[in-house]
């Protein structure tokens, strides 16, 4: 608090210790935590405080708040409970836009049983079994904490002094909110059941063919919560952006496995071809531009994005496979597909795998362009360089990050916008 702040407390105080008409407010503000999803899953990202009555710009600082173990980088008024800074004299809401958390790859180990583990390691085997359910976790709860330690003023003079320790009674999550959750019952599986997430696009209008992205999670957030795959990662909340949607309207898929579907020896369980069913039944319901449905995952994901471009390689118009591999002795049909991949040079399994595959593309015929990316390096210098790669006549990238890991791979991926936005350039 600054030293004429620090002034106007003291005479407030003292004013009200001898009844003078120096009101400070009884009430203390509702509190909104506000959850956004980064590369290595959902964290806190603001804080709304809802003071009822309008508050001064003038008299908020970030220096007048505290949340717990967090830097706060900007504070300011809102007319309405959403972050995005405003040019107010006044507002009833108090937003705390908080610095981002380093990016950790905790808690985002394969979710294995010990059984499982220790019978898959002894036969020299990594990954999880097929159809096995691992053990997965509930969903992180993201709450806040917040104290004012500073003096706020109303626009109507009142005061409102230092307060204890505040609890955050809401929580709102950003992008993963505009998702509907379904479960599709698949006729031609016995009726066997799939959840999923769908993203529909604002003002969607019915006359309008819209482009729809189908992702696939990793086997780490296998898992019987409908909404888990929205949270670990980007994956699905990056086409849904306000940003991308601007640009590109489009529905965005996001099926929930309870199973682990593919296995490192290339085998997939009947929910590839589920997953299938259940775009195709989308198709009916909505309209979707069958020559701009796109496909991509991470690790388990990315692998069943290879399988269905095998099994099926006319009907997605690209694909963005993101840590994962395949048998490159099945991969031949690829070369003819639209692909970006993406893996991590300190990856020990999607790195030689990718490079054999793609290897096996270009000894085809095919053409495929290669660069190998600076994790350290800013995102728009990455992106930059990415963008350079691209050329008319060449339908196969493949970007390695230098050093990195499998985990580390999905953190960064769908922040490489060149390659998000060559994916929807690409028409069946």
């Amino acid at each position: 608090m600054n030293m004429l702040r620090k002034c106007l407390f003291t005479i407030c105080l003292s004013a009200i210790s001898w009844g003078s008409s120096c009101e400070a407010a009884v009430l203390t503000p509702d509190v909104e935590a506000v959850a956004e999803v980064y590369g290595d899953g959902a964290a806190l990202s603001a804080v709304i405080l809802d003071y009822g009555q309008p508050i001064e710009s003038s008299s908020v600082e970030a220096a007048d708040f505290h949340v717990p173990g967090r830097n706060i980088i900007q504070a300011y008024v809102a007319d309405h409970a959403a972050m995005g800074k405003q040019k107010l004299t006044a507002g009833k809401y108090v937003v705390l836009e908080l610095e981002q958390l380093p990016m950790t790859e905790q808690g985002m180990e394969p979710v294995h049983d010990e059984k499982d583990r220790a019978a898959r390691k002894k036969a020299g085997k990594n990954g999880p079994e097929l159809g096995s359910h691992g053990n997965p976790k509930p969903l992180k709860k993201i709450t806040a904490e917040v104290q004012q330690q500073g003096m706020l003023k109303g626009t109507d003079g009142t005061l409102y002094p230092p307060t204890s320790t505040l609890k955050s009674s809401f929580t709102r999550e950003l992008l993963v909110e505009n998702f509907k959750q379904g479960i599709f019952t698949d006729p031609k599986q016995n009726n066997a059941q799939l959840m999923y997430n769908l993203y529909i696009p604002e003002n969607y209008d019915p006359q309008k063919a819209y482009p729809l992205v189908l992702f696939m999670h990793d086997a780490g957030t296998v898992s019987p919560e409908n909404m888990a795959t929205l949270y670990q990662g980007k994956g699905a909340v990056a086409w849904t952006t306000p940003e991308w949607q601007a640009k590109h309207p489009c529905f965005v898929l996001a099926p929930q496995y309870d199973t682990v579907i593919v296995n490192d020896d290339y085998q997939y369980g009947p929910e590839l071809d589920r997953t299938i069913h259940l775009v195709k039944d989308l198709l009916d319901k909505y309209n979707i531009d069958k020559k701009r449905i796109y496909n991509t995952g991470q690790s388990m994901g990315g692998m069943t994005s290879i399988a269905m471009d095998v099994k099926y390689p006319d009907f997605f118009a690209a694909s963005y496979l993101v840590a994962c591999k395949w048998d490159e002795k099945v991969t031949a049909p690829l070369g003819a597909q639209n692909i970006w991949a993406v893996a991590a040079g300190g990856d020990p399994g999607a790195s030689p795998s990718m490079t054999k595959i793609l290897n096996g593309l270009e000894q085809n015929g095919a053409k495929v362009l290669r660069q190998t990316l600076d994790l350290t390096a800013p995102q728009t210098e990455i992106n930059k360089q990415a963008a350079n790669m691209i050329v008319p006549d060449c339908h196969i990238y493949y970007t390695l990050y230098n050093g990195g890991s499998h985990r580390s791979t999905w953190q960064h991926a769908y922040d490489l916008q060149p390659a998000m936005e060559w994916i929807f350039a690409q028409h069946k």
